[in-house]
C-alpha cells in the first residue's frame, strides 16, 4: 500500500523523507520481555534511559524524567541544535546514533515525526535493535503507521528485547507540565511492570490492548481534533458575520452542548491570531493518510473524515508545511476575506486539571483551565522551536 501522498517532513532523526510506502502488514503480537519485569522486594525501579529525537515532544519527556528522578543517561537527535534544555539537564549525555543510545539504556523511548523515520531509527547497523540488550525495551511515543508498529514489535521479540507503543496526546503545553494523556499498546504485564515510568508524563495512563491497539486510538483522536477545528473556522465565521462579540461567543460555547477540548484551546489561537498550537500541519496531515489507510484495512468508510481531510491539505499546500495545524480556520478566514479576531487572548495558554468521576471504573476527565500567562504562552509556539525541524 503507498500513502496517497508524497510529504516533505524534516524529521527529528534522519534525513528528509520525500516518499513514504506503508510497511507490510503482520499478525497482531504481545511482546513480553525477557529480562525486564519490574523488580520486586526491596529492590528499586530504576532502569537507565535513552531518548532518540530531542524535538519538543522528546526534550520535555526526558525534562520530565529527570525531574522525576529517573536516569536518563543517553539521547541523540540529528540537529545540532535539538535538546539545549536536555542538555543542560543531563550533561555530557548526548551521542551520534540511536544505537550509541540503546546500547547505554535499559529503556529507549522514541519521539520522532512520521513512520519512516522510525523505522530507520530501530533499524540497521546504527539503530536502536543493534544496540539494546536482549531484554530491553523501546518505548515509541511517535504517532506512527499501525502495520509498521505491528512489525518492529515482533522484531523487537525476535531479537529477544521487548516494545510498547505509547503515543500521546493532549497537546505540548500539558506535556511540559507532566499533565498528557498515553495510550499504550503490548503485553499487559510488561506495561504493568513499566508503569511507574509513564507517571512522570502523564496524567492518564490507559492501557488499550494489543500492539497496534494504541496507534489506532491516536490516530482517531487526531482526526477528530481536525475535524473540530475545520467545524470550529465554520462556527466562528458565523458568530463574526453575525455581528457577535466574539469573546462571549467563545464562552457561550464552552458552557454548551456543542462544547469540546478542541474549542477550548484552540479557538483562541484562531482569536490571537496565531493559529499556532505548537503542531505542524504536515504532521497532521501525516495523520489524517494514517487515520485513512486505517479505514482501508479494517473496512471503514470515512466519507465524513475524508472532507475535512482534504480542507487540511489544502490549507497545508497553501501556507507550507512547517505552520501551525489550526490553519484550516485562517483558511476559510482569507477566503471569506473576514478577520476572525477577537479581544483579550493575546497571552492565552492553559492547562488542565482531572475531574473525578462518580461511575465506577471510569477515569478522570480532562478539564480546560485558561490562563493569561506571556511567558508560558510563547514557549509552546512553534516559532520557538524550530530546532522541531
Amino acid at each position: 500500500m503507498a500513502w496517497r501522498a508524497m510529504l516533505r517532513i524534516s524529521s527529528g532523526v534522519g534525513n528528509m523523507v520525500k516518499h513514504v510506502r506503508l510497511a507490510t502488514p503482520c499478525p497482531i503480537q504481545s511482546c513480553r520481555s525477557l529480562a525486564t519485569s519490574r523488580p520486586t522486594g526491596s529492590q528499586a525501579y530504576d532502569p537507565s534511559i535513552g531518548i532518540v529525537g530531542a524535538g519538543g515532544v522528546g526534550e520535555a519527556i526526558g525534562l520530565n524524567l529527570t525531574r522525576a528522578g529517573k536516569r536518563v543517561v543517553a539521547w541523540t537527535d540529528h540537529n545540532p541544535h535539538a535538546g539545549s534544555k536536555l542538555e543542560a539537564a543531563v550533561p555530557n549525555a548526548r551521542v551520534d546514533t540511536a544505537r550509541e543510545v540503546a546500547a547505554a539504556s535499559d529503556v529507549v523511548i522514541t519521539a520522532l515525526t512520521i513512520p519512516p523515520v522510525v523505522r530507520d531509527c530501530v533499524l540497521g547497523d546504527d539503530g536502536i535493535f543493534a544496540g539494546l540488550r536482549k531484554g530491553g525495551l523501546w518505548i515509541d511515543h511517535s504517532t506512527t503507521d499501525y502495520n509498521q508498529t505491528i512489525e518492529l514489535a515482533s522484531m523487537a521479540h525476535e531479537n529477544g528485547q521487548s516494545a510498547l507503543e505509547a503515543p500521546i496526546t493532549g497537546g505540548l503545553t500539558l506535556l511540559q507540565e507532566g499533565k498528557m494523556t498515553v495510550f499504550v499498546g503490548g503485553d499487559k504485564e510488561l506495561f504493568d511492570a513499566h508503569h511507574e515510568l509513564f507517571q512522570a508524563n502523564f496524567n492518564t495512563i490507559l492501557h488499550m490492548g494489543d500492539m497496534g491497539t494504541a496507534t489506532v486510538t491516536k490516530v482517531v483522536t487526531n482526526m477528530f481534533a481536525g475535524a473540530h477545528v475545520v467545524l470550529t473556522a465554520e462556527a466562528l465565521m458565523m458568530a463574526k458575520k453575525a455581528g457577535i462579540n466574539m469573546s462571549s461567543y467563545f464562552d457561550a460555547v464552552r458552557n454548551s452542548a456543542g462544547n469540546s477540548y478542541v474549542w477550548e484551546t484552540e479557538v483562541p489561537l484562531i482569536l490571537n491570531q496565531t493559529f499556532d498550537p505548537g503542531f505542524h500541519i504536515d504532521l497532521h496531515c501525516k495523520d489524517w493518510n494514517l487515520g485513512y489507510e486505517m479505514g482501508r484495512k479494517f473496512g471503514v468508510p470515512l466519507q465524513a473524515f475524508g472532507l475535512m481531510e482534504q480542507t487540511y491539505y489544502k490549507a497545508m499546500y497553501k501556507y507550507g508545511g512547517t505552520v501551525g495545524s489550526t490553519h484550516p480556520a485562517k483558511l476559510l478566514q482569507d477566503e471569506m476575506g473576514v478577520k476572525l479576531d477577537g479581544e483579550g487572548f493575546e497571552n492565552w495558554t492553559y492547562t488542565c486539571e482531572l475531574v473525578k468521576q462518580d461511575m465506577p471504573g471510569r477515569t478522570p476527565t480532562m478539564a480546560v483551565v485558561h490562563q493569561d500567562n506571556p511567558a508560558k504562552a510563547a514557549d509552546t509556539k512553534l516559532d520557538a522551536r524550530s530546532v522541531d525541524r
